[in-house]
């Protein structure tokens, strides 16, 4: 029976691990980038929230006669008077105390060199918290250096807007990857429905409902499907040919060893030149079977063989040839089971077997046969006298006349083993239940 090597993973599976694959890592590398640049966005609108705030708080700054400064107004937004609010501001002139904002109570905020422009920096706020600072230096009429002005701002928020943002950017990233892997699934599942097809039609082939593939298939596959079909009718037309040669070499041969052993009849040492005949008739009858038998070349994809019709019709011309005995013969098939081959390899192999049955048999003959892993198991029983272990393991060995009462057997023999070989199969000798010899086909 045939025999197949360790599975690859399938076509669809290679398909869709490497689609998944790639649709993982650009929804992966799509997220960061799309995280990032969210956050360097709100970062930077949150830098020119504070320099506008900031540039607002100097614009309240005014100088008194005295040289001190002060605000024209309170700032307008409530969170500065608020304490430790995570909003503050902080004013610092040359040689005086620093204006601060309710917010910071009595701390300070360390300010930092931010020469003529704005400077954005973070610095830890009096509570803990992350704070990104807007600071500038500017000088005011009335005051000699110039003053130090700063405006910070909770950094939590901008935290908290990313982490929101990404939460949702996680969660529409998930759908879309899900829907995508579906949109994957459901195009892979559609374009290789042809390919499904096919091997459901070579399937068709194989049991023999068919003899070639003749669906319609799209452009790309249908190149193979032409291939396919060519493969079969070569070998079709191979096989017959074969056939049809041993045929006419049989026949050929035939003739003049007729004529030869007729000669043989008037001749002086007949008896050396009848054996010599003999053996002659003998050894081109062995070979023709064998090369009938690998003619044959196993089994042929588009065709199956109905089991149980063979068996009987095999068994009825067996009855007629051994009527004098009133054999019965007892047949054990399923009306379904089919050979998976050609008809000549199975009458060939089955013929040889029942009729060797037959001739050993007292009264019956049993022939069965069942599906097995992946092919059929054929037992042809009789309740003769059987074979020894000795005669057994000859008989498996090689094709030989095991009895000068039963010939041609061993010839027979040799026919079913390469037939059986061809096909793929197993031939086994052991003891009956009825008490003769069981043999076993696996095909």
């Amino acid at each position: 029976m045939a025999r197949t090597g360790p599975r690859s993973p399938s076509l669809s599976f290679r398909l869709v691990a490497g689609a998944m694959v790639w649709l993982a890592v650009m929804l992966a590398v799509g997220g960061f980038g799309l995280a990032f640049a969210f956050r360097q966005t709100v970062e930077r609108e949150f830098s020119q929230r504070l320099d506008a705030m900031l540039l607002g708080l100097m614009a309240v700054i005014e100088a008194s006669p005295e040289g001190t400064i002060g605000l024209v107004r309170p700032h307008g937004d409530p969170r500065f008077g608020q304490v430790y609010s995570g909003w503050y501001w902080q004013v610092v002139p040359p040689g005086q105390e620093p204006l601060r904002s309710r917010s910071l109570w009595d701390a300070v905020i360390p300010g930092s060199d931010s020469g003529n422009g704005l400077h954005i920096r973070q610095a830890p706020g009096p509570a803990g918290e992350a704070l990104l600072v807007a600071e500038r230096d500017f000088e005011l009429p009335g005051i000699d250096g110039r003053i130090h002005a700063l405006v910070a701002g909770d950094l939590g928020e901008v935290n908290d807007g990313v982490r929101h943002f990404n939460l949702l950017l996680a969660s529409s990233l998930g759908l879309l990857g899900l829907g995508l892997a579906m949109a994957v699934l459901i195009q892979v599942r559609f374009g290789l429905k042809p390919l499904r097809r096919m091997a459901q039609d070579l399937g068709s082939v194989r049991d023999g409902a068919r003899a070639r593939l003749d669906g319609r298939y799209p452009r790309e596959v249908m190149p193979l499907a032409e291939a396919m079909n060519a493969v079969l009718e070569s070998d079709a037309v191979l096989i017959e040919r074969a056939r049809t040669h041993v045929g006419n070499l049989a026949h050929g041969l035939k003739t003049p060893l007729a004529i030869l052993a007729a000669e043989a009849e008037g001749a002086a040492d007949r008896k050396v030149l009848k054996a010599q005949v003999r053996t002659m008739r003998r050894l081109i009858d062995h070979h023709l079977g064998r090369a009938a038998a690998v003619a044959g070349a196993g089994r042929v994809l588009g065709m199956a063989v109905p089991l149980r019709a063979v068996v009987a019709g095999l068994a009825a011309a067996l009855g007629r040839i051994f009527a004098e005995r009133d054999l019965a013969f007892d047949i054990d098939i399923p009306e379904d089971l089919a050979f998976r081959g050609q008809r000549e390899d199975l009458e060939e192999i089955l013929g040889n077997l029942m009729e060797n049955a037959a001739k050993w048999a007292a009264r019956r003959v049993r022939v069965s046969g069942r599906a097995g892993d992946g092919g059929l198991l054929l037992t042809v029983e009789d309740d003769g006298p059987g074979l020894s272990p000795e005669q057994a393991e000859e008989a498996s060995r090689r094709g030989r006349r095991l009895d000068e009462m039963a010939p041609g057997w061993g010839l027979g023999l040799a026919i079913v083993a390469d037939l059986v070989d061809l096909n793929g199969g197993s031939l086994a000798f052991s003891r009956s239940e009825l008490g003769g010899l069981a043999v076993r086909v696996g095909l």
